[in-house]
């Protein structure tokens, strides 16, 4: 990808009023093969520099009804809770945060529906909006959304996901969210696309609801190169990134999702997943550690007793003495370490990570 936007950012500048003139048309390829991808609606998408702009566009943008409150879910990124916090105190709503299990205990003998009872039972009578990440990045957890959608939908509250840990970890198909209200990721994360590239999903019975937050050029009458942008959509052009900025990591996406179509995707969440048993089977076997079993991307195993002084200096630890880049999070007061291999790793960097970890 770093190949492909360098090639994009040269080309632009050869002649960078005609390259701005040519980009929104390249803007709306890139959007339409993302949909593809996604089993999506491209007029359904909007694209961004990073899942925390996309979810600013939505929570900061929605209308919600007076005094009523925005539910959180716990280990959500800190940055959008900020959001939630944010857009809480402007408009004199509450917040609350919603449990979640975090322990190997609580999270073994949890089913689809059982999770889903568990999220929507804390929904409360005043609740007019519930953020989710589809996948939870302290614990690996995939969230069942079909269920959770289902459930908020009969209740009337919009439902906002937080994806930035699913697209390219697991099966994504917007065709099976037709009750989830929003939906925002990042794509170089696990899509190992460029950096500062992201988009969001919006419901379209809430696209005319929606205010912008932003305004440009393309808030009342567009010409030019921009009026053709969406197939002529208002909700389209109020959202695009109408202002000059570099175009490149954008046009990349067609690149990225050319490489999950011709790997394919299938091989690549098959090979990803192999790395992972073999991670945990070699951890388990070396070290003892049990993992938490979540059933998601990422495998997160409790510190031993005798590690958990150190908590979250251990990281700097590992990487500076080891040259093991590991994550560190704290579940019930207890530090875990957190693993996600991908197809760029190896099983010979998988054995020598485990083999530097025994020596703590």
């Amino acid at each position: 990808m770093l190949e492909a936007v360098t090639r994009y950012q040269r080309e632009f500048e050869e002649n960078p009023t005609l390259g701005l003139a040519h980009a929104w048309g390249e803007l709306w390829k890139s959007q339409t093969k993302l949909a593809s991808f996604l089993n999506a609606k491209p007029n359904d998408l909007f694209l961004r520099t990073n899942v925390t702009h996309t979810l600013n566009t939505f929570l900061l943008g929605m209308p919600l009804p007076a005094k009523s409150e925005i539910l959180v879910g716990e280990l959500e990124y800190g940055a959008i809770v900020n959001i939630c916090r944010m857009r809480a105190e402007r408009d004199e709503l509450s917040w609350r945060i919603l449990g979640m299990p975090q322990t190997k205990a609580a999270l073994s003998n949890l089913s689809r529906q059982s999770l889903c009872d568990h999220i929507v039972s804390q929904i409360g009578p005043n609740t007019s909006l519930l953020l989710l990440s589809h996948v939870i990045a302290g614990t690996g957890l995939v969230l069942p959304l079909e269920e959770i959608a289902l459930e908020t939908r009969k209740r009337g509250v919009l439902l906002a996901v937080d994806g930035a840990y699913a697209p390219g970890a697991i099966p994504v198909d917007f065709s099976r969210f037709q009750n989830v209200d929003f939906y925002g990721c990042s794509l170089y994360k696990w899509m190992m696309g460029p950096k500062g590239t992201a988009f969001g999903w919006l419901h379209p019975l809430l696209q005319e609801k929606i205010q912008p937050v932003n305004a440009g050029w393309t808030t009342y009458d567009v010409a030019g190169p921009i009026s053709t942008f969406g197939d002529d959509s208002k909700f389209q052009r109020a959202f695009l990134m109408s202002g000059c900025h570099d175009f490149a990591p954008f046009r990349a996406i067609q690149d990225t999702i050319a490489f999950w179509e011709t790997y394919p995707t299938e091989k690549i969440l098959s090979e990803m997943a192999a790395l992972r048993t073999i991670l945990d089977t070699r951890i388990s076997s070396q070290l003892g550690w049990t993992s938490l079993d979540a059933k998601g991307p990422m495998n997160v195993y409790q510190l031993p007793a005798s590690l958990q002084a150190e908590g979250p200096t251990l990281a700097k630890r590992l990487l500076e003495e080891q040259q093991i880049q590991i994550n560190m999070v704290s579940l019930r007061g207890q530090w875990h370490m957190s693993f996600s291999p991908h197809i760029c790793n190896t099983q010979e960097e998988i054995e020598t990570a485990v083999n530097r970890l025994a020596k703590l």
